[in-house]
């Protein structure tokens, strides 16, 4: 089965927007043709069903691309010499890496997602005491990304010449 969205071009002209609308009138827009292609408003035929799954599928495509925004406030002497933040944006754990000397209001993205933006936001030196290092965080994203699980390890220990099996 192919595809039905190909790209948010598509996604936006399915739903009867402009390709710069934004999400929320893209999420508009799906709740009334959701509502006027219901099967319950509207009797089903092939070509009303076809149109909801469009719709259904272009709001699929637009919520999956979605960019997502994070806030992310940091005392002043941090940004003066630069940190390495671990984060959370509902369960996926990111880092962010803070230059030296950035600004507030500066935005930086997630490393390795470019999906994730995080708008940085310097707090005067007295509003913030200085914060212990992020390393239970930092620990947790290390842990999950880079750390071998136990069955490969339990695989390197298999094909480990020097072992019993």
């Amino acid at each position: 089965m192919t595809p039905r969205i190909g790209s948010i071009r598509e996604a936006y002209a399915v739903l009867g927007l402009d390709p710069g609308a934004g999400f929320d009138a893209a999420k508009s827009a799906f709740r009334d043709a959701a509502k006027k292609l219901h099967p319950d408003i509207t009797p089903p035929s092939p070509d009303t069903l076809s149109e909801l799954a469009d719709i259904v599928a272009a709001i699929r495509y637009l919520e999956a691309r979605r960019p997502a925004c994070l806030e992310l406030q940091i005392s002043a002497a941090e940004a003066a010499s630069g940190i390495t933040k671990a984060l959370k944006y509902g369960d996926k754990p990111i880092i962010v890496r803070i230059p030296a000397g950035v600004c507030d209001g500066a935005s930086l993205t997630a490393v390795g997602d470019d999906s994730v933006q995080v708008q940085i936001s310097v707090l005067a030196s007295e509003d913030a005491p200085m914060a212990a290092p992020d390393s239970a965080a930092l620990e947790d994203f290390v842990d999950a990304f880079s750390r071998p699980s136990p069955m490969s390890r339990f695989a390197r220990w298999i094909r480990n010449s020097n072992s019993a099996a």
